[in-house]
């Protein structure tokens, strides 16, 4: 069932982006990878920028449409899924970036692109 509506996926890509920007810093440990972090950050900022260019309720200009913005974000989100394995992270960084994709891909799938 795809219960989720554009604009409630416009509130969660923006406190996603948020997440994604802060959370390296809070979650991950000290002795992370450079590139863990650095991917984190570059994600939910890329977000916020295709976020403000979506044809939904909450951006600024509606350049892109929607269900581009889905297919990024389902992409974003395998990218992260499979980044732990590619870039041979391990442990709290693994757990957090498996965490963050299929969370991505689950927002995804229950998003219904036509419900308003």
């Amino acid at each position: 069932m795809r219960f989720i509506s554009p604009a409630l996926h416009g509130f969660i890509d923006y406190a996603a982006a948020i997440a994604l920007i802060v959370a390296p810093f809070l979650v991950l440990p000290g002795n992370a990878p450079l590139a863990a972090t650095a991917l984190s950050v570059a994600a939910g900022s890329a977000l916020i920028l295709y976020s403000l260019i979506t044809d939904y309720s909450i951006s600024v200009r509606k350049a892109l449409p929607f269900s581009v913005h889905l297919v990024i974000d389902f992409v974003a989100g395998v990218a992260f899924v499979l980044a732990p394995f590619v870039l041979g992270f391990e442990g709290v960084t693994k757990l957090y970036f498996l965490v963050m994709g299929a969370a991505v891909i689950l927002v995804v799938l229950l998003t219904n692109p036509s419900a308003e």
